[in-house]
């Protein structure tokens, strides 16, 4: 199946690929693992507890006769080290989700898109950083700092963009263009050449990470566009601490104490089983329900893993809520007889 036609029955098969843009899930595939079934087929596979089985076409059986088929809820995958086994009663094609993998890429681009609202960077440069790689793998609560810190800065054929020996003024990603990477050889005593860079590739950061003087010497090849970052911004931004979370001992004492609990999962895992009197509020609705928080409340945010809820927490706090992230989320809560079962 062509990837693209893939990708549109995908979206049509659950309304949560809405929250990802063609083009972001058509870059992103790694978060899916797809695979074809023929009629009579059967497979057994494994996952993370809480990761989603999608019958994209076809209609397989997943135990007991129970047929799903296109278009049904997603199935879910057991504790490890059970595995979850199907047959296909006709041709199939199955989408197995890293859920946690894709809540990250679909808060990355509401995070884009809300920083292109708000005008806070010009649609060239924040297009270019939004398909850059570099970019995309920061937290996705240090992107819009990162955004204000970056700057662009042209550079033409033979212009060197950091001198062996010498200290790093900045951190670059290659926007445009393309450059040499030349190492001295302890050998002979030369610089020779090592790597050539293109888009999308980094430059400094060796240096700055080992706080070091910088080890190579990087020339344009060609004129390009770099995207630069201070010394001081990048090292703040993989430096700084994570964000506040508790662990499920002080969480319970907050419990205990009246505090509110946010679930941030999907509905379908919500419905699985979650701590009792919480609220389900999707890390894809949290700022579209906003005005449901109170800033004079204090509220415990959590997830599976604990990944999405430091995500919801952060921008919680930007709205002055008083929020912090479960550690380790609903599956190191041990506090079993605050959990209600499915549809509970």
């Amino acid at each position: 199946m062509i990837v693209r036609e893939f990708i549109k029955e995908l979206r049509n098969c659950h309304s949560m690929f809405d929250a990802v843009s063609e083009r972001a899930l058509m870059e992103s595939l790694q978060v899916f693992r797809t695979f074809e079934l023929r009629e009579g087929e059967s497979a057994s596979i494994g996952g993370f507890s809480g990761d989603l089985l999608f019958v994209v076409i076809g209609k397989v059986d997943v135990g007991n006769n129970k047929a799903q088929s296109h278009g049904a809820p997603p199935i879910r995958f057991p504790e490890p080290p059970q595995l979850l086994t199907i047959t296909a009663i006709e041709d199939s094609w199955l989408c197995h989700l890293d859920v946690d993998a894709f809540a990250y890429l679909a808060g990355i681009e509401e995070t884009f898109d809300e920083i292109k609202a708000g005008g806070q960077c010009s649609a060239a440069l924040l297009e270019k950083m939004r398909t850059s790689t570099a970019f995309r793998r920061l937290p996705i609560e240090y992107i819009e700092d990162a955004i204000k810190g970056i700057t662009e800065v042209n550079v033409r054929a033979g212009d060197e963009v950091i001198t062996d020996g010498k200290e790093i003024e900045a951190f670059y990603v290659i926007s445009s263009g393309r450059a040499e990477v030349l190492r001295l050889n302890p050998e002979s005593g030369d610089m020779e050449k090592t790597e050539d860079l293109g888009p999308g590739d980094e430059i400094g950061e060796e240096a700055i990470i080992m706080a070091a003087k910088s080890p190579c010497t990087v020339n344009m090849v060609e004129d390009g566009v770099l995207f630069a970052m201070d010394v001081a911004k990048f090292r703040e931004i993989l430096l700084r601490p994570l964000l506040a979370e508790v662990s499920p001992e002080v969480a319970r004492a907050m419990y205990n104490a009246g505090n509110r609990f946010i679930d941030v999962r999907f509905v379908e895992e919500y419905d699985e089983g979650h701590i009792a009197g919480c609220v389900n509020v999707p890390l894809f609705d949290l700022m579209k329900r906003r005005a449901e928080f109170d800033s004079a409340k204090e509220y415990v945010v959590y997830c599976r893993s604990g990944r999405r809820s430091a995500v919801a927490a952060f921008k919680l706090r930007q709205l002055n809520i008083n929020a912090v992230s479960l550690k380790g989320g609903i599956k190191a809560w041990p506090y079993h007889e605050l959990l209600e079962p499915t549809g509970g």
